[in-house]
């Protein structure tokens, strides 16, 4: 499922938005094999879900094939209930197989039920004919940065992760000595813990910003919760009082009538990976981002300064938008050390 690339000559594929998922290299996402039996067991547990089932293929060929969906809350969100695939159900499997085919698993695309019924963990289940659906009410433009956000990126890109671009970043001797001595095996998403800024910025899941006369509160959904809740102070007396950490201290202000907000993160501790996938940084890291409100407070555009003098010879910038959503429940579920390393099973 979630192979790393760890091959200098693929570094370059992909951006460095995609750094806070796995990848899926592992995975053939240009072919579909499809499995007709029952499920076996599932595991509700993230990172992310795993669905068995035994039965046979288009081939004739039976197995027990062990498939791969996403977070809790990512497949709430797309219309999935804990008991909408159960134990014993009789279902269609659709998926992307693994490219070495004597490993029977893969990523989910659908399931259907025996009632005809089809849940797709990466998309939203297709809405009914205009004529039998209630149109929904419009979102609610935001005037000060609060509300739920999320962070656009498209369904290839959550899929596939792997990798950045690292031609982006112009990396010190200690840079490139450690990308050189890449090591998959300390990948912070195996021992569920965070990375920090700036991939905490460029998740796909949901934010919720709550503005206070002298703060912003960002809730991050399926957080690691003591480590990505993160506060960022409009009152520098305030924020002087904080203590290092994955995190550091982050100052904002605004500009442009509001419609601006510049954050500036210092006081970090080092951090695995905390620049990029196999790049550390250390506790000289800054991080300036710039939020602005477009589209009648329907969307922010971000930027994202990054320096690090250990790791880095100059700074490097990152790009993303967030679009404004519905207020909805945030999912909070633990990530499970077992699950967060069952991909490795696979490669």
């Amino acid at each position: 499922m979630l192979f790393r690339l760890s091959c200098l000559t693929v570094l370059l594929l992909f951006n460095a938005s995609s750094s806070a998922h796995h990848s899926r290299a592992a995975v053939d996402l240009n072919k579909k094999a499809k499995v007709v039996g029952t499920v076996d067991s599932i595991t509700w547990r993230n990172p992310h879900i795993f669905i068995s089932v035994s039965g046979m293929d288009t081939q004739g060929k039976f197995g027990i094939w062990v498939l791969e969906g996403h977070s809790i809350s990512g497949m709430l969100n797309h219309g999935w209930k804990k008991d909408s695939i159960q134990a014993g159900d009789k279902v269609t499997a659709v998926f992307s197989p693994n490219r070495k085919e004597h490993i029977k698993n893969g990523l989910i695309d659908q399931f259907t039920r025996e009632d005809g019924q089809s849940f797709y963990p990466f998309r939203s289940i297709p809405a009914a004919p205009s004529g039998n659906s209630k149109p929904s009410s419009p979102i609610q433009p935001s005037t000060d940065f609060s509300g739920n956000w999320s962070y656009q990126r498209s369904l290839l890109s959550v899929l596939v992760s792997g990798a950045p671009d690292y031609s982006r970043y112009a990396l010190s001797s200690k840079g490139k000595a450690m990308l050189e001595s890449f090591d998959p095996s300390v990948d912070p998403d195996l021992k569920c813990e965070s990375r920090g800024l700036p991939t905490l910025a460029l998740y796909v899941y949901g934010y919720r910003w709550t503005r206070y006369a002298d703060r912003i509160e960002i809730e991050k959904e399926q957080a690691i919760i003591d480590a990505e809740h993160r506060t960022i102070y409009l009152d520098a007396d305030t924020a002087r009082a904080n203590k290092p950490g994955i995190l550091g201290m982050s100052l904002g202000h605004f500009e442009e009538d509001g419609q601006l907000l510049v954050v500036e993160t210092t006081n970090f501790l080092p951090t695995t990976w905390g620049i990029a996938e196999g790049i550390d940084s250390s506790s000289e890291k800054r991080v300036v981002e710039r939020y602005r409100l477009t589209n009648g407070g329907l969307r922010m555009q971000l930027s994202i300064l990054v320096e690090d003098p250990v790791y880095l010879d100059r700074p490097f910038q990152l790009y993303g938008v967030y679009d404004k959503g519905r207020d909805r429940d945030f999912v909070h579920s633990p990530c499970d050390l077992d699950v967060a390393r069952e991909h490795l099973k696979y490669e």
